[in-house]
């Protein structure tokens, strides 16, 4: 039985091939009707802009440091920003590393593209005045069981969709990796879009239900008032 060919090794990251990442990315971002307003607002010297996104992915993907910004600052300051302006950056972006037919420079950067958009969101959030779900327990209410970490692969469907916890249970969902959205069933139908680091207080018997955004993974803290017990693997 004749063996099959190996399949073709991708080529290696070279700055060229991280060149044409950015300057067709940016090409794109540029022209599109929701972020090139955003972005042609800022940069008033595009040429130099793109040599500095050069610089600022090259030092991600092939370490040479030349990046000397500082671009969460920066982007902290933008007013008026929504977890949907990332999504539409991120839609852009692997659309454009999914056409330069170079799978390793696609599956780094896709991955660094997504850790970027998940920190940026983070840091935006908690420097702005936001109206924000509780994300501390009551006095007085304990922890007595943790769920498993739940990711992508392994969510349960009835997380998925509307459901509560039982009478007298609350929940502190803590985002570990990746971007959750967490929404509030009943009206008004509340929602907050979390990122690593961040949590939200679950309120007995309030329907909610959660999300990916970007994969990751979360857990959640089970509690109840009274005294406080070592956390114990385990559903509610």
């Amino acid at each position: 039985m004749p063996l099959s060919a190996p399949a073709p090794a991708s080529p290696p990251i070279t700055e060229e091939a991280i060149r044409r990442l950015v300057h067709r990315f940016y090409a794109q971002v540029r022209q599109d009707e929701t972020l090139g307003p955003i972005f042609n607002a800022r940069v008033a010297d595009w040429d130099h802009h793109l040599e500095m996104l050069c610089d600022f992915w090259s030092s991600l993907l092939l370490g040479t440091r030349r990046f000397k910004g500082a671009p969460i600052p920066a982007h902290a300051r933008i007013p008026d920003l929504s977890w949907p302006l990332f999504q539409r950056w991120l839609a852009l972006f692997h659309g454009v590393t999914a056409g330069l037919d170079h799978p390793a420079l696609q599956a780094q950067a896709d991955a660094m593209a997504e850790r970027i958009a998940a920190k940026l969101w983070s840091v935006w959030q908690t420097r702005q005045s936001l109206p924000r779900l509780p994300d501390t327990l009551p006095e007085g209410v304990r922890p007595y069981r943790e769920s498993p970490v739940f990711t992508p692969d392994n969510l349960p469907a009835g997380l998925r969709s509307a459901h509560t916890t039982k009478d007298g249970t609350w929940g502190l969902l803590k985002v570990h990796a990746g971007v959750l959205r967490y929404t509030l069933d009943d009206p008004p139908h509340t929602e907050v879009v979390l990122a690593a680091g961040q949590q939200v207080v679950i309120e007995p018997q309030v329907r909610h239900h959660v999300a990916f955004e970007l994969p990751g993974s979360f857990q959640i803290t089970f509690c109840r008032a009274g005294e406080a017990e070592p956390p114990a693997p385990g559903g509610a």
